[in-house]
């Protein structure tokens, strides 16, 4: 029993070594972070559009991608997230 044990230690070890980059999360790109940083100061959708130059539906789309490398679903997490993980201040 313990043989078999350590055999699937030593397995799942090395399946879980060759996946490691699809287990740590994803990191945000640049933009993603300032529009993150722009939210945790407040600003609406549109105030980070108008700030970056860019349409309010490109600020949704940042959004949801941070959403989905994050495993958050709305903005406020994603700010405490960014706060706590010191990528924003």
């Amino acid at each position: 029993m313990l043989r078999s044990l350590t055999g699937m230690g030593h397995e799942l070890g090395h399946f879980l070594a060759r996946r490691s980059s699809e287990l740590r999360p994803q990191e945000l790109t640049a933009r993603e972070r300032e529009v993150l940083q722009l939210a945790s100061r407040g600003m609406s959708g549109k105030s980070i559009a108008q700030q970056l130059s860019v349409s309010p539906s490109t600020v949704k789309t940042h959004f949801e991608h941070i959403y989905a490398k994050w495993g958050v679903s709305d903005r406020a997490s994603a700010v405490a997230k960014g706060l706590r993980d010191g990528l924003i201040q």
